[in-house]
């Protein structure tokens, strides 16, 4: 049975998005960055984040989605402080281009997918790596990690150009060592509505993201 999703309206209305209806809102139990929508699992310790980053510009992520999503997903091992990161997407045949769309004629950018594996303690360390007092024998999790990218390049045209350049970073973290059992079952359950959710993100308000005046 395919888990059911439910639209929810994230940022102040800006963005439509179809998530699973038993996750919770994370601003209900903590503060959570402006840039980001957390919505956390009631079931398990499954994760989904929805991020406003700005628009990578290092190297060829520049004008590659290819390169583009690859960087963000290395930047959420970092973060992690992983141990391993592997990504089992196969790569594209060709650059996937990345380039700018009329300001005037904004709509939502078709998305880019990822999905990889991490290594990482999860609970038992800090976020520099190091391990809890009491945790320093503690394995390493296995952590799949599925992320969406959405590229927001916009210019307007005249002698003064305005720009919005970002990126949008959908991610959802599944613990394929919890203690349960249960880690690939609920990947399986993850990857499949997280395709759903991935198709279903609209960008109603592109104010969202901020100008750049040229």
């Amino acid at each position: 049975m395919s888990t059911s999703l439910g639209p929810r309206e994230l940022f102040g209305g800006a963005i439509a998005l179809d998530l699973p209806r038993d996750y919770i809102d994370a601003s209900d139990l903590r503060q959570i960055p402006d840039n980001q929508e957390v919505f956390l699992s009631s079931t398990s310790d499954t994760a989904v984040v929805l991020e406003v980053l700005g628009m990578v510009e290092d190297g060829l992520a520049s004008t590659d989605l290819w390169e583009a999503i690859k960087f963000h997903f290395s930047s959420i091992a970092h973060d992690n402080a992983s141990l391993q990161s592997t990504i089992l997407t196969a790569a594209p045949t060709s650059t996937i281009p990345s380039k700018p769309s009329p300001l005037e004629s904004a709509s939502t950018p078709s998305p880019i997918t990822l999905s990889g594996i991490q290594r990482i303690h999860k609970f038992s360390h800090d976020a520099s790596g190091a391990p809890r007092p009491g945790h320093e024998s503690d394995s390493p999790d296995e952590v799949w990690i599925g992320v969406g990218l959405w590229r927001i390049w916009l210019e307007q045209s005249g002698s003064e150009r305005t720009k919005k350049k970002a990126d949008l970073v959908l991610s959802v973290n599944v613990n394929l060592s919890d203690e349960s059992g249960v880690g690939n079952i609920e990947r399986e359950k993850v990857e499949e509505w997280f395709k759903r959710a991935v198709e279903s993100l609209q960008i109603i308000d592109f104010a969202l993201f901020g100008d750049i005046v040229e």
